[in-house]
């Protein structure tokens, strides 16, 4: 069975915490920042994603555009989430203080990398 461990984001301050879950002590959300810096392409967008996530932190409301609502069922006891720019996306769950951060992918492969994103959410609140 996995670990599971939460660090908060650092540098994004506000009401809530921003998290970024962490599996076996590896984080899908950090390979994903180095991909991006490895690449040298697409880190504005990044940096833009980081200013969502500060937006969201102080409560303030985005456009469905920038971050959005992506929970199947109303049911669902974790929304889910996805912050958006033109060509990434970061997907969260809702945590009791804020969000958790579980992974980015690129909007070319979105529905694979949602698809992922469940996956593993599932795993881990089974583990709560």
């Amino acid at each position: 069975m996995s670990k599971y461990s939460l660090n908060e984001i650092e540098g994004i301050e506000g009401k809530q915490n921003i998290y970024k879950l962490h599996i076996d002590e590896l984080c899908m959300f950090d390979e994903f920042e180095e991909e991006i810096g490895n690449k040298g392409q697409y880190e504005e967008e990044l940096y833009a994603i980081y200013s969502l996530m500060e937006d969201v932190a102080d409560n303030k409301l985005l456009p469905k555009e920038k971050f959005r609502d992506i929970t199947i069922s109303k049911k669902e006891k974790f929304k889910e989430y996805e912050f958006k720019s033109k060509h990434l996306r970061v997907y969260a769950i809702k945590a009791p203080d804020g969000k958790v951060v579980i992974m980015g992918g690129y909007k070319n492969r979105q529905k694979k990398d949602i698809k992922k994103f469940r996956s593993i959410k599932d795993k881990y609140i089974k583990t709560l």
